[in-house]
């Protein structure tokens, strides 16, 4: 009867070792999850974020909320009040928050880099951000958010003009918030 418990005991770590050994293989490619932030404009034209080509430039998509896997980010809420953008898309970049370009602190280009902690240790040049929202007479329609970079002083926003595929930039004026749908 002893012998069977050992023999057991053998193939229960045979086959726990074999299953970790496949459990730490490639990941499996995710569903997009999160929202789409798309800020639109008078002029009819719109702006959505989007993980260019899955990361890591974080570009301008015109053609609208689509449901296209690199329009996906997700709101990281700080217990010390800021937020982060976060990649939620899928793939290489997929985690990965907005901030400066090349974690450069001179570069206000828009970039997927290193999050925080949830206390914003350790994120990387400019993810560290605040949310804001308005009511009725605000700048932003209710329900909409603009994205304050604490780095730069300045607004999450697309150059004027812009195409499909210019860079997105934190330092966008103070004075005028760009307004994003969450879809």
């Amino acid at each position: 009867m002893r012998k069977l418990y050992r023999i057991g005991a053998l193939v229960a770590v045979i086959l726990f070792s074999i299953g970790t050994a496949l459990g730490t293989g490639t990941q499996e490619a995710s569903a997009a999850s999160g929202f789409q932030y798309c800020a639109y404009f008078a002029s009819g034209n719109v702006s959505c974020l989007n993980a260019w080509g899955g990361g890591p430039l974080v570009n301008v998509y015109t053609s609208g909320p689509t449901g296209t896997a690199n329009n996906y980010f997700q709101i990281r809420y700080e217990s010390n009040g800021n937020i982060e953008l976060q990649f939620s898309g899928g793939g290489q970049w997929n985690g990965y928050c907005i901030g400066d370009s090349y974690n450069d602190s001179t570069n206000a280009s828009a970039m997927l880099d290193n999050c925080g902690d949830l206390s914003g240790n350790g994120a990387g040049w400019g993810t560290q951000m605040q949310l804001q929202q308005w009511g009725p007479g605000g700048p932003c329609p209710v329900g909409d958010y603009a994205f304050f970079d604490w780095h730069w002083h300045g607004y999450l926003g697309p150059p004027a003009p812009f195409s499909n595929g210019s860079r997105f930039y934190l330092n966008k004026p103070q004075n005028n918030p760009i307004c994003f749908a969450q879809q």
